[in-house]
């Protein structure tokens, strides 16, 4: 990977202010989020409840995994002590931005959960107090939001540098002053003892809350998705949504970085080629890992040929209306990003990669879709204008989640010591 932390400026990107977006943006993601609220409540008088829920829940599932998968990059990020990636931290940090409608949205499904899950209306064999309703949302609701507050700790305390850094340089004038900053300087005590203390602290929970997520996520995934089919096991599910995860996160970071060079010169000014080349080749790296899990669970129960297996496979790959829509989801999560970025002129290209990304991003949201929605229609594919609907609900809620948050913070973490230019942490 090429190291950019001593290519960075480090006075103009202090003296710049964070990035602004278009007004039109805003509205156009409102917009979809009214519209994504409206077609709901209209679907629900008018919808197979079913089928809406189905919907809902896909959006709900695609979105949460988007946004905690780019903290867990960031994560990643502190763990390995990556020189190359500073100019992008930011953009991953974002999503922690989410959470709270994250977890809102899961939490709503509980109104739909007749609807949703098997295990709401009938016991399920040798599961039957495990599985009881209540107990387990009352248990995801204590595991999620205990992953997305540790999460938020660590992107707080990277938030806690900057922005301590930032109060010191411009003392006395009116910048970085108001809500949420003092919050998140209390008790500070200067940037030659806050800095190292906050390196220290994020890299020793760091590897704690990689743990945490890849148990509390792939929990997650048994319980909610994988047990939508009563009969289907595959012990590989919650590795592959968590890998998934990330996967889908880097995609976003590509398609950020494009349009934020686009919209702000000061942001285009810390990223280079190298910087767009770096981030797609862990993208494609990804891509592989994702192939990887998919065949890992695909060949076995192949080749087992045991029904209780090869039935939900079966609906997916090889009986129609699913079928086809199976192997499309296939090409676009792996096949398509797999060629397209073996090329190096496509992952240094801003807009060939952010293409490439948007291929991932739609292919990811289709895959959850096939993993929930054939188990709720297996004879016709009910996608529409109601499906489309709450998708641009969701991604409206999302969009301005990372907008206000990169309005409210530094676009790269300026306290970071790869910015600052110093080799040890």
């Amino acid at each position: 990977m090429h190291s950019n932390g001593s290519q960075i400026n480090l006075n103009e990107v202090l003296d710049a202010p964070p990035i602004h977006f278009p007004r039109g943006l805003s509205r156009l993601m409102w917009l979809c989020f009214w519209t994504g609220v409206l077609v709901f409540c209209i679907a629900a008088v008018t919808y197979p409840s079913d089928l809406l829920w189905g919907a809902y829940f896909t959006s709900a599932v695609f979105f949460m995994g988007l946004s905690v998968g780019g903290v867990v990059i960031a994560i990643i990020f502190q763990i390995v002590r990556a020189t190359w990636p500073t100019s992008i931290r930011r953009l991953a940090e974002a999503g922690v931005a989410y959470f709270p409608w994250a977890f809102l949205s899961i939490m709503l499904t509980y109104f739909g959960r007749h609807h949703l899950f098997p295990w709401a209306n009938r016991p399920m064999p040798g599961k039957e107090w495990w599985m009881q309703p209540d107990f387990v949302y009352g248990r995801q609701a204590v595991l999620l939001a205990f992953l997305f507050f540790i999460l938020w700790r660590f992107v707080r305390l990277s938030l806690r540098a900057d922005i301590g850094m930032l109060r010191e340089r411009f003392a006395g004038q009116n910048r970085w002053v108001g809500w949420p900053y003092p919050n998140l300087i209390k008790g500070w005590r200067g940037l030659s003892v806050e800095v190292p203390a906050v390196q220290n602290a994020m890299s020793r929970i760091a590897p704690v809350l990689i743990f945490c997520y890849a148990v509390i996520y792939s929990l997650f995934a048994f319980e909610f998705v994988m047990a939508m089919d009563p009969i289907w096991i595959s012990n590989l599910f919650g590795g592959f949504y968590f890998i998934g995860n990330i996967y889908i996160a880097f995609a976003m970071m590509m398609l950020l970085n494009y349009y934020l060079s686009r919209i702000n010169k000061d942001y285009a000014k810390v990223i280079t080629s190298d910087t767009r080349w770096d981030l797609g080749k862990l993208t494609y790296g990804f891509c592989i890992f994702w192939g990887y899990f998919f065949f890992s669970q695909f060949l076995p129960q192949w080749y087992g040929n045991l029904p209780e297996e090869t039935q939900w496979m079966i609906l997916r790959t090889r009986e129609y209306p699913w079928k086809s829509l199976g192997w499309i989801t296939f090409s676009m999560c792996f096949v398509i990003p797999f060629i397209l970025l073996l090329s190096r002129d496509v992952k240094k290209t801003a807009a060939t990669a952010a293409a490439t990304s948007i291929i991932i991003l739609l292919g990811v949201w289709i895959e959850k879709y096939m993993a929930i929605m054939p188990n709720l229609s297996p004879h016709v594919i009910p996608f529409g204008a109601v499906e489309v609907g709450i998708f641009l609900g969701f991604l409206g809620m999302y969009v301005l989640s990372i907008m206000s948050f990169l309005r409210k913070f530094p676009f790269i973490p300026v306290s970071h010591p790869q910015t600052l230019g110093k080799d040890e942490w």
